[in-house]
């Protein structure tokens, strides 16, 4: 049975248990060069809004380079420039932060019969222009994607950040995502989900819960 993503789309906005105008939009551009089976190279352009649709508030802009040790490991560098704006509008003035950002990355993958399980662990050295302050931080996601239907995933996410260094190491935000994947073409893949953030607003962006839409475009 095919399943149409026009009606995957509003079942997953019909189960989300908010108000639309408490829900933010998350926008998620991706697009990949495989130069060959080993390296793969990313950049990525995020836009959030704190409602839906409104009050947009944070982007970003990401280049990563991936190197594929073996089919259940995945070594990566990443490079990213983000800016949080005032809330209460579009692009408020002045930035909350201005921070340059780089990464080291492990994910692998293990298959349990219909399930995939993968595991990503990150650590993050930040830069804020707006304090000249570096941070340093340690992601760990785990993640959980089966079939539903042809080319058609669900998907199921977990995600810790935990500011390190210094005296004390300090939990910064939890991250849980539930949604699809469509994998149109080989070329071109569409997500849909909904994220729900729980965060400390420390040198970050703020806001709850998300209507993300990401678009994979590979060459």
């Amino acid at each position: 049975m095919r399943i149409k993503p026009s009606l995957i789309m509003l079942i997953l906005i019909f189960t989300i248990p908010l108000k639309a105008q408490e829900v933010g939009s998350w926008n998620v551009i991706d697009v990949r060069k495989n130069p060959d089976k080993k390296i793969n190279y990313q950049l990525e352009v995020q836009l959030r809004s704190l409602k839906f649709y409104s009050n947009f508030h944070y982007n970003e802009l990401n280049f990563t380079t991936n190197y594929r040790y073996d089919n259940n490991l995945v070594l990566s560098v990443l490079l990213g420039k983000h800016n949080t704006y005032t809330e209460g509008g579009d692009f408020l003035k002045p930035l909350i932060t201005d921070e340059f950002r780089q990464s080291i990355q492990a994910a692998t993958t293990q298959k349990f019969g219909p399930f995939v399980l993968d595991n990503r662990y990150r650590i993050e050295q930040r830069y804020f222009f707006t304090t000249e302050k570096f941070n340093y931080r340690m992601r760990y996601r785990f993640g959980l994607q089966t079939n539903i239907a042809k080319n058609i995933k669900a998907q199921f996410s977990n995600e810790f950040f935990l500011s390190i260094g210094g005296t004390n190491s300090t939990f910064e935000k939890n991250r849980f995502l539930f949604g699809i994947r469509h994998i149109i073409s080989k070329q071109y893949e569409l997500q849909i989900n909904y994220l729900n953030q729980i965060d400390n607003r420390k040198n970050d962006e703020s806001g709850s819960n998300f209507l993300q839409i990401v678009h994979i475009i590979n060459f």
